[in-house]
């Protein structure tokens, strides 16, 4: 009995620590103004829904939608390209990008800040749109995965 309650005190304590660090990155993050409530709700993954051109043409394929984009705490993002190989046919990862964005809804193009590319949108805590302006414009949408 005394193993069980010694074995649960230590998971509990565990998972109070684990949590503990979790909530202090983003309460310290929040406090030095890289991360604020809005823009709380990007972090994480998100995988390619579809990408529409202004005249509604849908331009995804089954490779352009395994794209994942990761935002991070520090105010970047990691946008991962994908890319139908003509020579093979194979589906192929073709570039990794490291991208900025800000707590006004702006996507830069690299993570200096530098050149505003597109703006964000959280339309629900699952869905996040993208509207490109370089380099072509198109509505990008994603959608969480984790």
């Amino acid at each position: 009995m005394r193993k069980i309650l010694f074995t649960l005190s230590l998971l509990s304590l565990l998972n109070f620590t684990s949590c503990g660090e979790s909530f202090e990155d983003i309460k310290d993050a929040i406090n030095n103004e890289t991360l604020t409530p809005k823009t709380a709700k990007l972090l994480g993954s998100w995988q390619l829904e579809s990408a529409v051109l202004p005249n509604g043409t849908d331009v995804s394929n089954s490779c352009f939608m395994e794209e994942v984009i990761d935002f991070n705490i520090n105010g970047t993002y990691i946008d991962r390209r994908n890319q139908i190989n003509e020579s093979t046919g194979e589906c192929e990862m073709v570039g990794e990008f490291i991208r900025g964005f800000d707590n006004e809804g702006n996507i830069f193009e690299t993570a200096e800040k530098k050149l505003v590319i597109a703006k964000y949108q959280v339309v629900n805590k699952n869905e996040l749109l993208l509207n490109f302006t370089i380099p072509f414009e198109a509505t990008v949408t994603y959608l969480r995965i984790y």
